[in-house]
């Protein structure tokens, strides 16, 4: 890994965080293992969670390619179905930033669904916290959010988080690091076959933006045949849906945007 991990874990206040939480964190291999590892660092920081969202890029509003929290697959569900990236704080405020930022709910005026984010937010425990963004040309907005069941308008708190930033930084770029690592070791394993020619054309034009009713007058197929192909992606990468098939397809370098 390009960081020196035992420097990004280096204690915020002078501590360490302790190389067995690393060490557990670096060998887990299950999704609860994971879980479990990622609430330790968290707690160890002086939060209650962890949030990793990948937004991808399209045309339109940005789509949930992969959401990854501590606060548990309810909130994930929830959190989609309401479509609160399009008003979280946490990706609001640190879009097209390159600076880390301290959030939180302390204010409930404007956009009702911010309203509504806000009071779901609370009740799985997110109420501030510090949050941070990072950009892959191809694939879009990654935030990473050190969540705590806090508000960071509490003076203390927030001069406390203000003398950690540098280190939350680093220490959130090591977890992607080991999040997008094992992601495209997972999804190298799982390719087992390079994709066809007709799969690769429909997913170059899904990262386009095109729909599948688009792709089948561009290529001359049924819209189903579209969506048969896609499915064909999806299950040969492992993905959830479209829009991470599309953005693993895109980072293994399976199709060619040129």
């Amino acid at each position: 890994m390009a960081l020196n991990e035992q420097q990004a874990i280096e204690a915020l206040n002078g501590e360490p965080v302790g190389n067995a939480v690393l060490d557990a964190m670096l060998r887990c291999g299950k999704s609860r293992e994971t879980l479990k590892a990622f609430t330790t660092v968290a707690a160890s920081c002086g939060f209650n969670g962890f949030s990793y969202i990948l937004l991808g890029n399209t045309l339109g509003e940005p789509k949930i390619v992969k959401h990854w929290t501590t606060a548990g697959s309810r909130w994930v569900s929830r959190y989609s179905q309401r479509r609160y990236h399009l008003v979280d704080p946490r990706i609001a405020l640190t879009r097209d930033r390159s600076m880390p930022v301290i959030w939180n709910g302390a204010t409930r005026a404007g956009d009702p669904r911010l309203r509504a984010f806000l009071f779901d937010a609370e009740q799985h425990s997110i109420r501030g916290g510090v949050a941070w963004s990072i950009y892959d040309a191809q694939i879009g907005q990654v935030v990473m959010a050190w969540d705590s069941d806090r508000r960071t308008d509490d003076g203390t708190l927030a001069s406390s988080l203000r003398g950690k930033l540098g280190n939350l930084v680093m220490l959130a770029a090591l977890l992607h690091e080991i999040v997008s690592a094992r992601a495209r070791s997972d999804g190298r394993r799982r390719a087992t076959r390079q994709l066809t020619r007709r799969e690769s054309e429909c997913v170059a034009l899904g990262a386009r933006g095109m729909t599948s009713a688009d792709i089948s007058v561009k290529l001359g197929i049924t819209e189903r045949t579209a969506n048969f192909h896609f499915g064909n992606v999806i299950s040969k990468l492992g993905a959830l849906n479209r829009s991470e098939a599309i953005a693993k397809a895109v980072a293994f370098h399976l199709v060619s945007l040129g």
